[in-house]
């Protein structure tokens, strides 16, 4: 019990020099340890490209992924909206196919980094509102990403 108490604080821990921490859902979510998030964190420190895992346990798979905080992406989005509202020239800005994530183009009718920016913004404030869970919401999040990553698969 301890330990799943000391995985959930090594999950929560941000540094100051990464703007993230690390998601994880499922059911096998007991079996990891606090090392294995340590050895999962670094993974994403070295591979920025990769945007999630899935990972197998005894007790059921655990999708590991970045959890950005909703005021970092949400300056993202701003920072696009700005561009666009100061430069009428500027039409898109693509953001590339990574990890099985198709390609993005915002624009000034979706100044958003995500294809799903819109739903996850949608997402967040109904959190907020409390008109759903925090738990609810991460397994949208999961559904919207695996969605976008199998749109980008099969076309």
């Amino acid at each position: 019990m301890s330990e799943n108490i000391d995985v959930q604080t090594r999950l929560k821990e941000r540094r100051p020099d990464r703007p993230w921490q690390l998601l994880m859902i499922g059911k096998g979510i007991s079996q990891i340890t606090p090392q294995d998030v340590d050895a999962l964190t670094r993974i994403f420190d070295l591979f920025p490209h990769v945007g999630g895992l899935d990972v197998t346990t005894s007790a059921g798979p655990v999708w590991v992924s970045r959890d950005f905080s909703s005021d970092y992406t949400h300056q993202v989005d701003q920072l696009l909206a700005e561009i666009f509202q100061r430069n009428s020239a500027v039409t898109g800005i693509a953001f590339p196919a990574a990890s099985g994530q198709p390609r993005h183009i915002a624009t000034p009718d979706n100044p958003h980094w995500l294809a799903q920016g819109q739903a996850l913004e949608a997402l967040s404030k109904a959190c907020q509102r409390g008109e759903i869970t925090a738990d609810e919401m991460a397994n949208r999040v999961k559904d919207l990403t695996r969605q976008s990553a199998h749109d980008a698969t099969h076309g």
